[in-house]
Protein backbone atom coordinates (compact mmCIF):
# COMPACT_ATOMS: atom_id res chain seq x y z
CA UNK A 1 0.00 0.00 0.00
CA UNK A 2 1.36 3.68 -0.90
CA UNK A 3 1.38 6.06 1.83
CA UNK A 4 0.72 9.71 2.15
CA UNK A 5 2.78 11.25 4.76
CA UNK A 6 2.92 15.13 6.05
CA UNK A 7 5.78 16.58 7.86
CA UNK A 8 6.52 20.25 8.37
CA UNK A 9 3.70 21.21 6.06
CA UNK A 10 5.86 18.85 3.22
CA UNK A 11 3.81 16.30 2.17
CA UNK A 12 5.02 13.10 -0.03
CA UNK A 13 2.39 12.00 -2.90
CA UNK A 14 3.54 8.64 -4.29
CA UNK A 15 3.34 7.84 -7.75
CA UNK A 16 1.02 5.28 -9.41
CA UNK A 17 3.53 2.65 -10.44
CA UNK A 18 1.97 0.67 -13.67
CA UNK A 19 3.68 -2.59 -14.82
CA UNK A 20 5.47 -2.42 -18.29
CA UNK A 21 4.41 -4.28 -20.79
CA UNK A 22 7.09 -4.24 -23.47
CA UNK A 23 9.99 -6.57 -22.96
CA UNK A 24 13.37 -5.05 -20.73
CA UNK A 25 16.36 -5.13 -22.30
CA UNK A 26 18.26 -5.70 -18.60
CA UNK A 27 21.85 -7.37 -19.07
CA UNK A 28 22.39 -10.72 -16.86
CA UNK A 29 19.50 -12.51 -17.26
CA UNK A 30 17.16 -13.91 -20.07
CA UNK A 31 17.48 -15.62 -23.40
CA UNK A 32 20.06 -16.59 -25.51
CA UNK A 33 21.59 -18.37 -28.58
CA UNK A 34 24.66 -20.16 -29.37
CA UNK A 35 27.41 -19.21 -31.56
CA UNK A 36 29.81 -22.39 -32.60
CA UNK A 37 33.02 -21.58 -33.22
CA UNK A 38 35.65 -24.49 -34.78
CA UNK A 39 39.73 -23.44 -34.42
CA UNK A 40 40.41 -25.17 -38.27
CA UNK A 41 37.56 -22.79 -39.74
CA UNK A 42 39.22 -20.33 -41.50
CA UNK A 43 36.31 -17.52 -41.21
CA UNK A 44 33.88 -17.09 -38.28
CA UNK A 45 30.05 -16.13 -37.98
CA UNK A 46 29.90 -12.63 -37.10
CA UNK A 47 27.67 -12.44 -33.85
CA UNK A 48 24.59 -10.69 -34.32
CA UNK A 49 22.54 -8.73 -31.55
CA UNK A 50 18.57 -9.71 -31.38
CA UNK A 51 16.07 -7.98 -29.86
CA UNK A 52 15.61 -8.85 -26.26
CA UNK A 53 18.69 -10.83 -25.91
CA UNK A 54 21.65 -9.51 -24.07
CA UNK A 55 23.33 -12.69 -23.31
CA UNK A 56 25.42 -14.78 -25.98
CA UNK A 57 26.70 -18.69 -25.59
CA UNK A 58 29.92 -18.76 -27.21
CA UNK A 59 31.45 -22.47 -27.86
CA UNK A 60 34.63 -22.63 -28.99
CA UNK A 61 35.62 -26.18 -30.13
CA UNK A 62 39.38 -26.39 -29.48
CA UNK A 63 39.63 -30.05 -30.32
CA UNK A 64 42.27 -29.15 -33.31
CA UNK A 65 44.76 -28.56 -30.83
CA UNK A 66 43.64 -31.45 -28.19
CA UNK A 67 47.36 -32.77 -27.92
CA UNK A 68 49.31 -29.82 -28.03
CA UNK A 69 49.59 -26.36 -26.18
CA UNK A 70 47.60 -23.46 -27.58
CA UNK A 71 49.38 -21.12 -29.92
CA UNK A 72 49.47 -17.50 -29.44
CA UNK A 73 47.51 -17.10 -32.71
CA UNK A 74 45.07 -19.53 -31.36
CA UNK A 75 44.32 -17.09 -28.31
CA UNK A 76 44.38 -14.03 -29.84
CA UNK A 77 41.99 -15.48 -32.44
CA UNK A 78 39.54 -16.27 -29.62
CA UNK A 79 40.59 -12.81 -27.70
CA UNK A 80 39.59 -10.76 -30.65
CA UNK A 81 35.94 -12.79 -31.37
CA UNK A 82 35.22 -11.94 -27.82
CA UNK A 83 35.86 -8.54 -28.14
CA UNK A 84 33.48 -8.81 -31.05
CA UNK A 85 30.50 -9.73 -28.98
CA UNK A 86 31.33 -7.16 -25.91
CA UNK A 87 31.41 -4.44 -28.61
CA UNK A 88 27.54 -5.50 -28.83
CA UNK A 89 26.70 -5.26 -24.88
CA UNK A 90 26.24 -8.91 -24.53
CA UNK A 91 27.33 -10.75 -21.50
CA UNK A 92 28.75 -14.05 -22.72
CA UNK A 93 28.07 -17.46 -21.37
CA UNK A 94 31.67 -19.14 -22.22
CA UNK A 95 32.34 -22.51 -22.94
CA UNK A 96 35.33 -23.91 -24.41
CA UNK A 97 35.34 -27.43 -24.94
CA UNK A 98 37.36 -30.29 -27.44
CA UNK A 99 34.05 -31.59 -28.95
CA UNK A 100 30.93 -30.65 -30.54
CA UNK A 101 29.97 -33.46 -32.57
CA UNK A 102 29.11 -35.86 -29.38
CA UNK A 103 32.39 -37.56 -29.52
CA UNK A 104 34.50 -36.47 -26.04
CA UNK A 105 35.77 -40.15 -25.52
CA UNK A 106 38.07 -39.65 -29.03
CA UNK A 107 38.41 -35.76 -29.29
CA UNK A 108 39.82 -35.00 -25.98
CA UNK A 109 43.31 -35.38 -24.71
CA UNK A 110 45.24 -38.30 -24.71
CA UNK A 111 46.59 -36.66 -21.10
CA UNK A 112 44.79 -35.55 -18.11
CA UNK A 113 48.01 -32.71 -17.96
CA UNK A 114 47.51 -31.25 -21.16
CA UNK A 115 43.75 -30.48 -20.06
CA UNK A 116 45.39 -28.88 -16.71
CA UNK A 117 47.66 -27.03 -19.27
CA UNK A 118 45.24 -25.50 -21.28
CA UNK A 119 43.58 -24.51 -18.23
CA UNK A 120 46.45 -22.66 -17.32
CA UNK A 121 46.64 -21.53 -21.00
CA UNK A 122 42.88 -19.64 -20.86
CA UNK A 123 42.79 -18.48 -18.08
CA UNK A 124 44.81 -14.91 -18.55
CA UNK A 125 42.48 -14.35 -21.50
CA UNK A 126 39.27 -15.16 -19.04
CA UNK A 127 40.63 -12.62 -16.22
CA UNK A 128 40.86 -10.05 -18.95
CA UNK A 129 37.52 -10.69 -20.40
CA UNK A 130 35.93 -11.41 -16.50
CA UNK A 131 33.34 -7.73 -16.94
CA UNK A 132 31.86 -9.84 -19.64
CA UNK A 133 31.34 -13.29 -18.72
CA UNK A 134 28.07 -13.98 -17.07
CA UNK A 135 29.15 -17.60 -16.38
CA UNK A 136 31.45 -20.17 -18.12
CA UNK A 137 30.21 -23.53 -18.39
CA UNK A 138 32.30 -26.93 -17.67
CA UNK A 139 35.51 -27.75 -17.59
CA UNK A 140 36.61 -28.69 -21.31
CA UNK A 141 35.77 -31.60 -21.09
CA UNK A 142 33.28 -34.56 -22.80
CA UNK A 143 30.96 -34.53 -25.54
CA UNK A 144 29.93 -30.80 -26.32
CA UNK A 145 31.82 -29.58 -23.06
CA UNK A 146 28.93 -31.15 -21.36
CA UNK A 147 30.78 -33.21 -18.51
CA UNK A 148 29.69 -36.27 -20.13
CA UNK A 149 31.28 -39.22 -21.72
CA UNK A 150 34.87 -38.32 -20.96
CA UNK A 151 37.63 -40.48 -19.40
CA UNK A 152 38.51 -37.74 -17.39
CA UNK A 153 35.63 -37.39 -14.86
CA UNK A 154 36.69 -39.60 -11.93
CA UNK A 155 36.98 -37.98 -8.69
CA UNK A 156 41.08 -36.92 -8.76
CA UNK A 157 40.21 -35.30 -12.38
CA UNK A 158 37.33 -33.46 -11.52
CA UNK A 159 38.81 -31.85 -8.36
CA UNK A 160 41.96 -30.97 -9.73
CA UNK A 161 40.10 -29.29 -12.48
CA UNK A 162 37.83 -27.64 -10.77
CA UNK A 163 40.07 -26.19 -8.49
CA UNK A 164 42.88 -25.57 -11.22
CA UNK A 165 40.36 -23.45 -12.91
CA UNK A 166 39.04 -21.74 -9.86
CA UNK A 167 43.09 -20.86 -8.69
CA UNK A 168 44.48 -19.98 -12.42
CA UNK A 169 41.50 -17.36 -13.08
CA UNK A 170 41.70 -16.10 -9.43
CA UNK A 171 38.11 -16.33 -8.67
CA UNK A 172 36.88 -13.59 -10.90
CA UNK A 173 34.75 -16.23 -13.41
CA UNK A 174 31.83 -17.60 -12.19
CA UNK A 175 32.07 -21.40 -13.06
CA UNK A 176 29.11 -24.13 -13.67
CA UNK A 177 29.54 -27.69 -14.02
CA UNK A 178 26.49 -29.77 -15.29
CA UNK A 179 25.08 -31.57 -12.30
CA UNK A 180 25.56 -31.43 -8.38
CA UNK A 181 26.65 -34.82 -8.02
CA UNK A 182 29.43 -34.25 -10.15
CA UNK A 183 30.42 -31.28 -7.13
CA UNK A 184 29.63 -34.47 -4.75
CA UNK A 185 32.16 -36.99 -6.37
CA UNK A 186 34.79 -34.38 -6.69
CA UNK A 187 34.62 -33.22 -2.92
CA UNK A 188 33.92 -34.45 0.75
CA UNK A 189 30.89 -34.03 2.81
CA UNK A 190 31.82 -31.30 5.13
CA UNK A 191 34.48 -30.01 3.00
CA UNK A 192 34.94 -26.05 2.38
CA UNK A 193 32.60 -25.28 -0.54
CA UNK A 194 34.07 -24.41 -3.46
CA UNK A 195 32.24 -21.08 -5.23
CA UNK A 196 30.55 -22.58 -8.24
CA UNK A 197 27.09 -23.48 -9.96
CA UNK A 198 25.33 -25.57 -12.27
CA UNK A 199 24.17 -25.72 -15.52
CA UNK A 200 20.92 -27.68 -16.85
CA UNK A 201 20.61 -28.88 -20.72
CA UNK A 202 18.07 -31.28 -19.59
CA UNK A 203 14.87 -29.28 -18.18
CA UNK A 204 11.72 -30.50 -18.46
CA UNK A 205 12.94 -33.27 -20.73
CA UNK A 206 12.18 -35.90 -18.43
CA UNK A 207 11.09 -36.33 -14.70
CA UNK A 208 15.06 -36.54 -13.65
CA UNK A 209 15.93 -33.96 -16.28
CA UNK A 210 17.58 -36.43 -18.14
CA UNK A 211 19.39 -37.61 -15.71
CA UNK A 212 20.54 -34.27 -13.56
CA UNK A 213 18.73 -35.29 -11.00
CA UNK A 214 17.31 -38.84 -9.60
CA UNK A 215 14.17 -40.20 -9.68
CA UNK A 216 11.43 -38.40 -7.01
CA UNK A 217 11.24 -41.46 -5.06
CA UNK A 218 15.27 -41.05 -4.44
CA UNK A 219 15.88 -39.42 -0.81
CA UNK A 220 19.29 -37.64 -0.28
CA UNK A 221 20.87 -40.86 -0.58
CA UNK A 222 24.79 -41.46 -0.91
CA UNK A 223 26.87 -38.32 -1.25
CA UNK A 224 28.28 -39.31 -4.24
CA UNK A 225 24.94 -40.17 -5.75
CA UNK A 226 22.53 -38.26 -7.59
CA UNK A 227 19.36 -36.92 -5.22
CA UNK A 228 15.72 -36.20 -5.82
CA UNK A 229 15.03 -32.58 -7.92
CA UNK A 230 13.75 -31.86 -4.36
CA UNK A 231 16.76 -32.61 -2.38
CA UNK A 232 19.04 -31.27 -4.99
CA UNK A 233 17.73 -27.94 -5.01
CA UNK A 234 17.99 -27.79 -1.25
CA UNK A 235 21.73 -28.78 -2.15
CA UNK A 236 22.01 -26.48 -5.10
CA UNK A 237 21.01 -23.23 -3.40
CA UNK A 238 23.76 -21.43 -1.79
CA UNK A 239 25.59 -22.36 -4.81
CA UNK A 240 22.79 -21.07 -7.25
CA UNK A 241 22.67 -17.60 -4.89
CA UNK A 242 26.40 -17.21 -5.87
CA UNK A 243 26.37 -18.59 -10.09
CA UNK A 244 23.24 -18.48 -12.31
CA UNK A 245 21.64 -21.35 -13.15
CA UNK A 246 20.08 -22.17 -16.57
CA UNK A 247 20.61 -23.62 -19.76
CA UNK A 248 18.07 -25.53 -22.46
CA UNK A 249 14.37 -26.33 -21.76
CA UNK A 250 13.69 -30.18 -23.57
CA UNK A 251 9.70 -31.21 -25.23
CA UNK A 252 8.74 -33.04 -22.30
CA UNK A 253 7.25 -37.00 -22.70
CA UNK A 254 3.82 -35.78 -21.42
CA UNK A 255 2.37 -32.18 -21.92
CA UNK A 256 2.93 -29.83 -18.87
CA UNK A 257 0.54 -27.05 -17.18
CA UNK A 258 1.95 -24.11 -17.80
CA UNK A 259 1.84 -23.76 -13.59
CA UNK A 260 3.72 -26.56 -13.80
CA UNK A 261 6.32 -25.64 -15.67
CA UNK A 262 7.33 -21.78 -14.21
CA UNK A 263 7.09 -23.61 -10.89
CA UNK A 264 9.71 -25.91 -12.10
CA UNK A 265 11.74 -22.53 -13.28
CA UNK A 266 10.62 -20.71 -9.70
CA UNK A 267 12.07 -23.64 -7.99
CA UNK A 268 15.38 -23.89 -9.82
CA UNK A 269 15.82 -20.04 -9.85
CA UNK A 270 16.37 -20.23 -13.47
CA UNK A 271 17.89 -16.79 -14.68
CA UNK A 272 19.15 -18.10 -18.61
CA UNK A 273 17.75 -20.20 -21.40
CA UNK A 274 18.12 -21.25 -24.96
CA UNK A 275 15.96 -19.18 -27.38
CA UNK A 276 16.04 -22.06 -30.41
CA UNK A 277 16.07 -25.22 -28.78
CA UNK A 278 14.18 -27.26 -27.89
CA UNK A 279 12.66 -25.51 -30.79
CA UNK A 280 9.08 -27.52 -30.87
CA UNK A 281 8.25 -26.72 -27.13
CA UNK A 282 9.44 -22.88 -27.69
CA UNK A 283 7.55 -23.04 -30.41
CA UNK A 284 4.46 -23.94 -28.23
CA UNK A 285 5.26 -21.31 -26.28
CA UNK A 286 5.03 -18.98 -28.79
CA UNK A 287 1.61 -20.21 -29.90
CA UNK A 288 0.05 -20.39 -26.29
CA UNK A 289 -1.97 -17.05 -24.74
CA UNK A 290 -1.12 -16.67 -21.46
CA UNK A 291 -1.57 -13.44 -18.89
CA UNK A 292 -1.80 -10.96 -21.63
CA UNK A 293 1.05 -11.87 -23.81
CA UNK A 294 2.33 -15.49 -24.91
CA UNK A 295 3.55 -17.89 -22.39
CA UNK A 296 7.25 -17.60 -24.53
CA UNK A 297 6.99 -14.25 -23.73
CA UNK A 298 5.69 -14.47 -20.04
CA UNK A 299 8.55 -16.73 -18.78
CA UNK A 300 11.30 -14.43 -21.12
CA UNK A 301 10.59 -11.56 -18.49
CA UNK A 302 10.61 -13.58 -15.74
CA UNK A 303 14.06 -14.95 -16.79
CA UNK A 304 16.45 -13.95 -13.59
CA UNK A 305 15.95 -10.69 -11.82
CA UNK A 306 12.55 -8.87 -12.38
CA UNK A 307 12.28 -6.16 -10.03
CA UNK A 308 8.79 -4.42 -9.22
CA UNK A 309 8.18 -1.36 -6.60
CA UNK A 310 5.64 -1.96 -4.27
CA UNK A 311 5.65 0.19 -1.63
CA UNK A 312 7.08 4.01 -1.36
CA UNK A 313 7.09 5.96 1.91
CA UNK A 314 8.55 9.44 1.99
CA UNK A 315 9.28 12.05 5.10
CA UNK A 316 10.44 15.73 5.49
CA UNK A 317 12.11 16.97 7.90
CA UNK A 318 15.75 18.10 9.03
CA UNK A 319 17.01 15.53 6.27
CA UNK A 320 14.69 13.28 3.99
CA UNK A 321 14.18 10.25 4.14
CA UNK A 322 13.34 7.40 1.52
CA UNK A 323 11.87 3.82 2.01
CA UNK A 324 11.36 1.86 -1.04
CA UNK A 325 9.82 -1.53 -1.44
CA UNK A 326 11.37 -3.85 -3.83
CA UNK A 327 9.98 -7.07 -4.96
CA UNK A 328 12.08 -9.22 -6.91
CA UNK A 329 9.24 -11.06 -9.29
CA UNK A 330 11.77 -13.14 -11.54
CA UNK A 331 12.53 -16.63 -10.93
CA UNK A 332 16.23 -15.85 -10.41
CA UNK A 333 18.57 -13.43 -8.91
CA UNK A 334 20.64 -10.33 -10.44
CA UNK A 335 24.30 -11.50 -9.69
CA UNK A 336 26.16 -8.24 -9.84
CA UNK A 337 26.19 -5.35 -7.46
CA UNK A 338 23.90 -3.21 -8.25
CA UNK A 339 22.80 0.00 -6.02
CA UNK A 340 19.70 2.40 -6.12
CA UNK A 341 20.27 5.76 -7.26
CA UNK A 342 17.82 8.71 -6.06
CA UNK A 343 17.34 11.90 -7.92
CA UNK A 344 15.53 15.03 -8.07
CA UNK A 345 13.96 17.36 -9.43
CA UNK A 346 11.81 20.62 -9.66
CA UNK A 347 9.64 19.41 -12.58
CA UNK A 348 9.86 17.16 -15.21
CA UNK A 349 11.40 19.63 -17.56
CA UNK A 350 14.34 20.34 -15.16
CA UNK A 351 17.54 18.54 -15.46
CA UNK A 352 17.61 15.76 -12.33
CA UNK A 353 20.05 15.78 -9.69
CA UNK A 354 21.97 12.95 -7.98
CA UNK A 355 20.86 12.84 -4.08
CA UNK A 356 22.43 10.13 -3.30
CA UNK A 357 21.64 5.82 -3.15
CA UNK A 358 19.50 3.98 -0.53
CA UNK A 359 21.06 1.22 1.21
CA UNK A 360 21.79 -2.25 0.07
CA UNK A 361 22.35 -4.05 -2.94
CA UNK A 362 19.68 -5.94 -5.21
CA UNK A 363 22.53 -8.33 -5.93
CA UNK A 364 21.12 -10.17 -2.31
CA UNK A 365 17.25 -10.04 -3.63
CA UNK A 366 16.47 -13.56 -4.73
CA UNK A 367 13.88 -14.49 -7.29
CA UNK A 368 9.88 -14.33 -5.47
CA UNK A 369 11.35 -11.98 -2.40
CA UNK A 370 10.99 -9.16 -1.19
CA UNK A 371 12.98 -6.37 0.65
CA UNK A 372 12.65 -2.72 1.94
CA UNK A 373 15.48 -0.11 1.24
CA UNK A 374 15.76 3.13 3.40
CA UNK A 375 17.78 6.26 2.73
CA UNK A 376 17.86 9.84 4.49
CA UNK A 377 19.24 12.68 2.07
CA UNK A 378 20.30 16.17 2.57
CA UNK A 379 17.15 18.74 1.83
CA UNK A 380 19.73 22.06 1.80
CA UNK A 381 19.53 22.38 -2.04
CA UNK A 382 15.95 21.50 -2.22
CA UNK A 383 13.84 24.22 0.69
CA UNK A 384 10.62 24.06 -0.56
CA UNK A 385 10.01 27.01 1.85
CA UNK A 386 7.41 28.74 -1.08
CA UNK A 387 3.54 27.51 -1.42
CA UNK A 388 3.56 25.07 -5.02
CA UNK A 389 6.86 24.38 -4.37
CA UNK A 390 7.67 20.36 -5.14
CA UNK A 391 10.44 18.03 -5.73
CA UNK A 392 9.89 14.95 -8.28
CA UNK A 393 11.58 12.08 -6.83
CA UNK A 394 13.15 9.38 -9.37
CA UNK A 395 14.99 6.03 -9.06
CA UNK A 396 17.17 3.98 -11.12
CA UNK A 397 19.61 0.52 -11.40
CA UNK A 398 23.01 1.07 -11.75
CA UNK A 399 25.11 -2.04 -12.30
CA UNK A 400 28.46 -1.25 -10.20
CA UNK A 401 31.17 -3.42 -12.37
CA UNK A 402 30.33 -0.86 -15.76
CA UNK A 403 28.12 1.80 -14.44
CA UNK A 404 24.98 0.04 -16.70
CA UNK A 405 21.10 1.15 -16.05
CA UNK A 406 18.89 -1.67 -15.55
CA UNK A 407 15.34 -1.29 -16.03
CA UNK A 408 12.99 -1.66 -13.00
CA UNK A 409 9.63 -3.71 -14.52
CA UNK A 410 7.54 -0.26 -14.56
CA UNK A 411 6.70 2.52 -17.15
CA UNK A 412 9.72 4.90 -16.46
CA UNK A 413 10.45 8.20 -17.74
CA UNK A 414 13.44 9.12 -19.71
CA UNK A 415 15.18 9.54 -16.36
CA UNK A 416 14.68 6.74 -14.29
CA UNK A 417 11.66 5.09 -12.38
CA UNK A 418 9.07 8.49 -10.87
CA UNK A 419 8.13 7.66 -7.42
CA UNK A 420 6.54 10.26 -6.03
CA UNK A 421 6.47 14.30 -4.98
CA UNK A 422 7.25 16.25 -1.98
CA UNK A 423 5.59 19.48 -2.28
CA UNK A 424 4.82 22.48 0.07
Amino acid sequence: MLSFIKALGVGFQPAELVEAKEPLDNPGRGWYRIYTYRLEEESWEEPVRYPGESLALTLFNVGACKDEDFSRAVLDRIDQMLERFEMLGFDLILRICYDTEGKGMVREPSLFSQVKKHVAQLAPLLKKHANHIYVYQGLLVGSWGEMHESKFLLPQYLKELTEAFLRETEGKIKLSIRKPVQYRIAFSEGQERMRLGFFNDGMLGSGTHLGTFAPETAGRGNWKEPWSQEEEVKFMAPFIDEVPYGGEVLLPPMPLAPETILETLRILRVSYLNSTHDAALLEEWKQKSYAGTTFFAYVGERLGYRFLIRNIQGKWGKNMELTVTIENSGFGSCYENTEIVILGRADEHASPVTLGTLNGNLKDLHGGKTGAYSGTFSTESFALRDKGAQLQILALLRRKSDGRTLRFAQQETDRGLLLGCFHK
